[in-house]
């Protein structure tokens, strides 16, 4: 296979390797990447990796700066309201101006981000679920200028993406891979309050789980994907647009980094070579045995879904620390030949007369062929009362460079030094760092400067108007089957709640064949009191039809959407602006991200994983976060994969299974096989009693609850019933997730 072009943008392909620490940074630079990714102690979605310090940022910035590198900060969690004040340390720190790139989940993050520092390039992380052209135009509409897509789209999808909207394309090429959408997970937060948007995931779905029914007595991990590994479909990854090839691995030892680096750097170098592209069955069983997950597959590139991808009977790693092969525990030793990054010879010339002040002057040829210069004065140099410095003294103390891109030795420096003079060794040291320190200064090439447009300023008065339009109402109600409906309507009609309603029906039910009596239950003479909206898919992919909806939303039959995803919002914000709603999986943790979204919608719901006080901090900052779920299971993981197809077979009708747990907890999952979709559900539903601030719309979600199920719940708010009588957690209300 011939490579038909060498790149997109204009721009070389680049190879972006993680570093959890700085031995694995060095580790990286040392075996080819291109770029690496990292993260200061704060602000970083793998909270439990070693992470950077700031001078060790700023150091790192420097080496790869020498050599033409480059580095990307991941400052992709969400960020709470009360936690604001931590980010803008953070900015005035210095580190983010250093840094090429800032990798961002949080649009609240990113939208302080422009207006403090505009001219830093902001990368979408994969934890907003990017899935199509849409939700990437809006993003470069408000200054993106590259999009890390969700892992489970296909070549195709993100051809669309590139061709589009022209933005920067970065896809992860290899490593461990999440079961859920990034950034659509709840499952470690909900179990043990350790969140995957802060960093902290402690994996549930590597746990054994069974299939509700299933007679299978051997344990198996449905929710578990082997890693990925596409170096040979590496040429369709970059012809399908992406610039940026991404490896996993922040939480990685630095010979993991070495070695997975060094073989896409082969294979990346023989595609642009344009010389005939074959895999060395070798590099696969290199990396095969490298700290790897069971197996290694495509990954989503080349299919939607597959038991083939699961880690069904094993979950653990191949490999360890201790057992990595020879070949990566040479690419990190310091005596390892490192054509990528050598270190730069340096020639110093230095002058030590009595009575005058010492100096020194450095050169070097950087990677590029280009002379650098470096120039330090010291003291002034005394005539020695006891023991004087010689040239040995001067060469051993301007020989330790250290832990810096710099050496040098004897026949590379020309000391001139009186007889009898003297200087301090404390002396000697300063004068060798701070020429060194200028040699640097002069050799660093400045990070890329982004031209991307200014965050774009809300219309105050458009906003006014939406919330007169759709803000009225004190409860919600969210249905997802037929017999929901039926009992929801009639509990309205007999007034069981003393409330005004909005009443939402999910994209699976609106599509479904029940959808005309639907529609004709909540008919127009019901809606002049109770509006009905369309609560829309929680991810949209490539071949979703949304005619019906816009014809939906033409004809009068719902009065408008709730929305939960980049794609959806980005469609319909266009003429419907006034009549969406965002879900708390688009996340409002703090009010710069609620600003945002108010440009796009007129309410938005609270995050679920807020505690009382960090709501209670988020409407005093923002005043327009106005939903909350007052009932309803948690979605902890949405997900392209299918466990009825992993441990079952495809029936191609949408419904529920159960997965139960090691404890013998059930887990509902809903199949939504019309988009070829799971939802995975907490194993009991959320409830409390009050919509906690009068501000607040509450909202009750119901999703595999039955009629009497549905009336039990009306009457616990209607006072009639008890709510302990129902088994539900209080989810995080009175516990923070950290």
């Amino acid at each position: 296979m011939k490579s038909e072009h060498l790149t997109t943008l204009n721009m070389k392909p680049e190879l972006l390797a993680p570093a959890g620490s700085k031995e694995s940074f060095y580790a990286a630079l040392r075996s080819g990447a291109d770029a690496v990714y990292m993260a200061a102690e704060k602000f970083g979605a793998r909270a439990y990796a070693g992470n950077f310090t700031y001078d060790e940022i700023f150091e790192c910035a420097d080496f790869a700066h020498v050599y033409g590198k480059k580095i990307y900060l991941t400052v992709n969690t969400l960020v709470k309201e009360n936690e604001f004040g931590q980010l803008r340390e953070f900015i005035e720190s210095g580190v983010p101006d250093v840094c090429d790139g800032l990798i961002i989940q949080d649009l609240g993050v990113a939208s302080f981000f422009r207006k403090e520092r505009p001219l830093i390039p902001i990368h979408a992380s994969t934890q907003m679920s990017v899935t199509g052209p849409a939700g990437a135009s809006l993003l470069k509409g408000n200054g993106f200028t590259r999009v890390v897509p969700a892992r489970e789209l296909s070549f195709e999808e993100i051809k669309d993406i590139y061709d589009a909207t022209g933005m920067e394309i970065e896809c992860f090429i290899h490593g461990a891979m999440c079961y859920s959408y990034s950034g659509q997970c709840l499952f470690s937060s909900i179990l043990g309050g350790r969140s995957g948007n802060r960093g902290r995931c402690a994996q549930p779905c590597r746990l054994p789980y069974r299939l509700s029914g299933s007679k299978e007595k051997t344990e198996t991990y449905p929710l578990s994907l082997k890693d990925m590994c596409t170096l040979e479909i590496l040429p369709d990854i970059l012809s399908a647009g992406a610039v940026s090839l991404k490896v996993e691995g922040r939480m990685k030892p630095p010979q993991y980094v070495a070695g997975v680096i060094s073989v896409y750097r082969k294979y990346l170098d023989m595609y642009l070579s344009g010389d005939e592209y074959a895999v060395d069955k070798k590099d696969l069983e290199f990396l095969s045995g490298l700290y790897v997950r069971g197996d290694l597959s495509h990954g989503y590139f080349d299919r939607h879904n597959s038991r083939d991808m699961v880690t069904i009977y094993s979950h653990g790693y191949n490999g360890s620390e201790d057992e990595a092969s020879d070949r990566a525990k040479t690419l990190v030793s310091d005596d390892a030949d490192n054509p990528y990054v050598g270190p730069l010879k340096v020639r110093m010339s230095a002058s030590f007369k009595i009575g005058q002040n010492a100096y020194v002057t450095a050169s070097c040829v950087d990677p590029e062929g280009k002379e650098a210069y470096g120039y330090a004065g010291g003291e002034i140099v005394s005539k020695a009362e006891k023991a004087s410095i010689g040239t040995k003294d001067i060469l051993k103390a301007f020989k330790k460079t250290g832990n810096t891109v710099f050496v040098t030795d004897d026949h590379l420096m020309d000391i001139d030094v009186d007889d009898n003079a003297f200087y301090s060794l404390k002396g000697l040291n300063q004068l060798r760092r701070d020429v060194l320190d200028d040699l640097m200064k002069n050799l660093i090439h400045d990070p890329v400067q982004n031209e991307g447009a200014l965050t774009q300023v809300p219309d105050t008065d458009k906003q006014s108007v939406r919330r007169s339009v759709i803000a009225d109402k004190t409860c919600s109600i969210l249905i997802g089957t037929y017999e929901q409906a039926f009992a929801v309507a009639k509990a309205i009609k007999e007034n069981i709640l003393e409330e005004s309603f909005r009443i939402y029906l999910e994209e699976s039910l609106i599509m479904s064949d029940d959808a005309d009596e639907i529609f004709d239950l909540f008919g127009k003479e019901f809606r002049e009191d109770v509006p009905v909206y369309a609560a829309l898919s929680f991810i949209r992919r490539k071949g979703d039809d949304l005619k019906k909806i816009f014809s939906l939303l033409e004809e009068g039959s719902i009065d408008g959407l709730l929305i939960r995803n980049l794609e959806d919002l980005a469609v319909f914000s266009k003429k419907y602006s006034e009549r969406i709603i965002t879900d708390f999986g688009l996340y409002s943790y703090n009010a710069e991200a609620s600003g945002f979204w108010s440009r796009y919608s007129g309410i938005r719901t609270m995050p679920l994983e807020l505690s009382g006080n960090e709501m209670s901090d988020l409407i005093k900052a923002s005043g327009n976060v106005t939903e909350k779920v007052i009932y309803g299971r948690a979605p902890l993981m949405i997900t392209a994969g299918c466990v009825r197809k992993t441990l079952k077979s495809c029936t191609h009708r949408s419904g529920f299974e159960t997965i139960i747990d090691r404890k013998g907890i059930g887990f509902p999952v809903k199949c939504d096989c019309g988009r070829c979709l799971n939802i995975i559900y907490n194993s009991v539903p959320l409830l409390v009693r009050s919509h906690f601030d009068e501000r607040l719309c509450g909202r009750i979600e119901f999703t595999t609850e039955n009629a009497d199920e549905v009336m039990d719940v009306f009457r616990v708010y209607a006072g009639i019933k008890d709510i302990n009588d129902i088994p539900h957690t209080s989810g995080w209300s009175n516990r923070p997730v950290s």
